[in-house]
């Protein structure tokens, strides 16, 4: 199939990771499945696949754990949006990588994984780009995240004197914004049908001595739905004029 490296359609299977329980958001997820939580008047899981719909990805799995009819009920075979919707079920749970062993036969041999949690709007051929030019195994988008320190931090020299003194420092990070592109050779680095992380995955492929690339989020909005605080962070946040990419 011809592709433009630029403008897609690129050679990825996509893959949603809902299988998890929300502990976080309990009790709003008691009863329903964290991705059907609704920002803006829409389930969260509705907003990523609408995003890769416009992105130009029509084929999309989706891993299902816990309370995972209710994702099935509600997306169906994804006909209705125009796409078309697979389902990778979690006997057990499998962490934010594990469920892609539970699947014997791909299409393609690059991968775009993404949290269920993930609300955003990052920018999807940007990511796609970076990762073929670069010629990564494996790319993972990243957002800053500042961090204050609530003491004062010193540095000691190996003489044992004090060589700096700074009061609360706050420090601009990048963070793993759990969105990953990757290929066949990092899938298989992954231990068969037990749970197993992102975080984990990203250091064995380092360990391997595999190209890990980082790819900034740098316009648009990215927000982890993994508790209340950053569930009524994206309600606030739609309800302004947010530009879409």
């Amino acid at each position: 199939m011809y592709w433009n490296i630029e403008a897609g359609p690129w050679p990825v299977n996509v893959v949603i990771m809902a299988g998890g329980k929300g502990t976080r958001l309990k009790p709003l997820t008691d009863n329903t499945h964290k991705s059907l939580i609704p920002v803006a008047g829409k389930p969260i899981v509705r907003h990523m696949i609408d995003h890769l719909a416009a992105s130009g990805f029509r084929e999309i799995h989706i891993s299902v754990g816990h309370l995972a009819e209710q994702v099935m009920d509600y997306l169906g075979d994804g006909k209705e949006l125009g796409i078309s919707i697979r389902y990778i079920k979690e006997r057990i749970v499998m962490g934010s990588m594990g469920a892609l062993t539970l699947k014997q036969r791909w299409q393609h041999e690059h991968f775009l994984v993404i949290n269920g949690d993930v609300y955003s709007n990052f920018d999807i051929r940007n990511l796609c780009f970076e990762y073929f030019t670069k010629n990564a195994a494996m790319a993972i988008l990243t957002v800053p995240n500042s961090m204050k320190v609530p003491y004062g931090v010193v540095e000691i020299g190996p003489d044992g004197h004090i060589t700096l003194f700074e009061e609360k420092p706050e420090y601009e990070l990048m963070v793993n914004a759990g969105v990953y592109i990757f290929n066949q050779k990092v899938h298989n680095l992954m231990p068969k049908s037990i749970a197993f992380e992102g975080w984990h995955l990203i250091q064995a492929a380092l360990h391997a001595g595999l190209q890990v690339a980082g790819v900034p989020h740098t316009k648009g909005y990215w927000i982890d739905i993994g508790s209340m605080e950053t569930l009524r962070k994206a309600q606030e946040m739609s309800q302004i004029d947010i530009p879409q990419q």
